[in-house]
């Protein structure tokens, strides 16, 4: 080809060229506009069916919260609720009818354990990929997540609680100051303290008529008596597998001081009848000196104890250690309830949507929506932070009782710390004492009942704390106490019903 000739086919090709561009930038230009006109009409609300349970009556009508919650999430929330005692016949009838909502509230599953075999048929998400993604979801204590998994995957939102606070000493401190003693850190030295309680007078009255502490006693006695002396709970791990607590050298030794303790006057004689409801009477009637109750309640039963004692002081301590130096707190689940996703008729995209609704009211800001309406119209936001509704609210049906059954929840730490109107002195020392605990999980958590004890396990139960009471109050002997273990030791049925929960541990955490 001549140059003049290779020249002009240079030109044209790229006179070609630009145009072809120019043709694609108004196409792309073009389209662009169109999408962005597309982008700019609202998505359709996702619809989002949820089940839950009720303890109080129903909200009726639509709760301006909820339109709130589905504007600011572009949602259609449909809200349902189950009345608590017919949870679990009305969650297995839905099971059975394949007619599931999208999320579903979970009480327990070995009160519905039909749900475990759905989730073995894959009914369900699997969440343990996901909830990372969410800043108010991951924000959640590691074991919350652990102790709602089942076999080491993560199948529902937990319902968050605190793991701690639950356990700590109520004293009587203006009893332990006329007697000139200290707050117990050991248990010799609680002995001391539960048996000058109910000795020496320490309310003044020149009468004999007070008691060192007030435990539960009925349907069992708490499993604190027992775990304060190095069990920590209700089985003990060891070497992968596990142990009934009470079969422990720690658990004899408790029941050894414990019946010491009742001999002196340093439980209430009314024991094996009490039950948890009735801790707090006995200590606002000044029938006693200590409990083993929530931090918070320290404060709250002595606002009640100053109303007719004003020099009373209850006040909330550390649990004593044991005999190796260590102070065994009971870990709490860390959750009530759990909500699992319906797999069927959810997608993916629609989980993560599912996800960000509940994200949100994991915050504070979405919780008190959910839960309690429109700040300032439903309820006030007090100086301290505590949530007070109003009547208007009321009215309406909000109520943490009902309301707040559909939400996962904040995760307060400190929740059995506070109520509204503590002081700020009072709450701090709540706060520090519960970065004191480390508490031992119960490895159970999450496991289903094993075959025998969905058999016997009434009937073993009652006859366990049948015995712990009667050797507790010298009905009956140790070594009565050394043949029922060695009993059960023995019972092929219950040997088979430790060996399943051992074998449900080890499938749950394994890697």
């Amino acid at each position: 080809m001549k140059p003049m000739v290779k020249k002009l086919a240079v030109v044209m090709t790229a006179a070609a060229l630009t145009a072809s561009l120019a043709a694609c930038g108004s196409a792309s230009n073009e389209g662009q506009k169109a999408g962005s006109t597309a982008s700019s009409k609202p998505a359709k609300p996702t619809d989002i069916s949820i089940t839950t349970l009720a303890f109080a009556a129903a909200p009726t009508g639509e709760l301006e919260a909820v339109k709130k919650l589905n504007e600011k999430l572009n949602v259609n929330l449909k809200l349902s609720w189950i009345p608590s005692a017919q949870i679990s016949e009305k969650l297995n009838a839905l099971l059975a009818s394949r007619d599931l909502p999208d999320v579903l509230f979970i009480e327990d599953f070995n009160s519905t354990p039909a749900f475990l075999n759905a989730i073995d048929q894959g009914a369900f998400w699997e969440l343990t990929d996901y909830v990372k993604n969410y800043p108010n979801l991951a924000k959640y204590p590691e074991n919350v997540y652990k102790n709602a998994s089942l076999k080491g995957k993560l199948y529902s939102l937990p319902r968050v609680r605190p793991l701690d606070g639950h356990e700590s000493l109520l004293i009587r401190k203006d009893w332990l100051d006329k007697l000139g003693l200290q707050p117990p850190k050991t248990m010799d030295e609680l002995y001391n303290v539960l048996e000058a309680f109910a000795k020496k007078d320490p309310d003044g009255n020149g009468t004999a008529d007070t008691y060192g502490a007030v435990f539960p006693g009925s349907p069992g006695p708490s499993s604190y008596l027992l775990s304060l002396f190095g069990t920590g709970t209700k089985w003990k791990e060891e070497n992968g597998s596990l142990t009934p607590y009470w079969w422990t050298p720690q658990a004899r030794e408790a029941l050894i001081n414990w019946n010491k303790v009742y001999k002196s006057g340093g439980i209430l004689p009314d024991f094996p009848v009490l039950k948890t409801a009735q801790i707090k009477d006995m200590l606002v009637q000044g029938k006693a000196g200590l409990a083993i109750a929530n931090v918070v309640d320290a404060y709250k039963y002595n606002v009640e104890l100053q109303k007719t004692n004003p020099k009373a002081n209850l006040v909330a301590f550390e649990l004593p250690k044991a005999a190796d130096g260590k102070a065994y707190y009971e870990q709490a689940s860390g959750f009530y309830g759990q909500f699992l996703i319906n797999k069927k008729s959810v997608d993916e995209a629609k989980l993560k949507k599912i996800l960000e609704v509940y994200d949100y009211t994991a915050s504070l800001e979405g919780y008190n929506l959910a839960v309690y309406g429109i700040q300032d119209v439903d309820y006030k936001l007090k100086p301290d932070g505590f949530v007070e509704q109003t009547e208007e609210g009321k009215k309406k049906g909000y109520s943490g009782d009902t309301t707040g059954q559909w939400v996962t929840g904040t995760f307060d730490k400190y929740l059995r710390a506070k109520v509204s109107g503590i002081p700020s002195d009072v709450f701090e020392a709540n706060k520090k004492l519960v970065d004191s605990i480390s508490s031992i999980p119960d490895p159970t958590y999450g496991l289903m009942n094993s075959a025998p004890f969905k058999e016997k396990g009434a009937d073993w139960n009652k006859k366990l704390n049948d015995m712990l009471t009667n050797v507790i109050i010298g009905k009956n002997s140790i070594e009565d106490w050394d043949k029922f273990v060695k009993t059960y030791k023995d019972d092929p049925s219950f040997q088979q019903h430790v060996k399943e929960t051992s074998d449900f541990f080890k499938e749950k955490n394994k890697k």
